[in-house]
């Protein structure tokens, strides 16, 4: 465990703790899917036609664009 040095909120200090990548040292472990993850009710022409265009870095320089 860390040792605390400075006073730490409890809720900070057990968030910190927690490992980032817990699973790393099971190599054999599979990923844990939802049981529906193979299945979708939108078609992939629904799920493309939803995305949000978000302007690419060079589009903010543009002089031409009215942002």
């Amino acid at each position: 465990m860390t040792d605390r040095i400075d006073a730490v909120p409890e809720a900070d200090f057990v968030e910190q703790s927690v490992p980032a990548y817990p699973d790393i040292l099971d190599e054999d472990a599979e990923p844990e899917l939802p049981a529906d993850a193979g299945e979708r009710d939108a078609t992939e022409a629904d799920v493309i036609e939803q995305a949000i265009p978000v302007p690419l870095e060079d589009d903010y320089t543009d002089e031409a664009a009215d942002y």
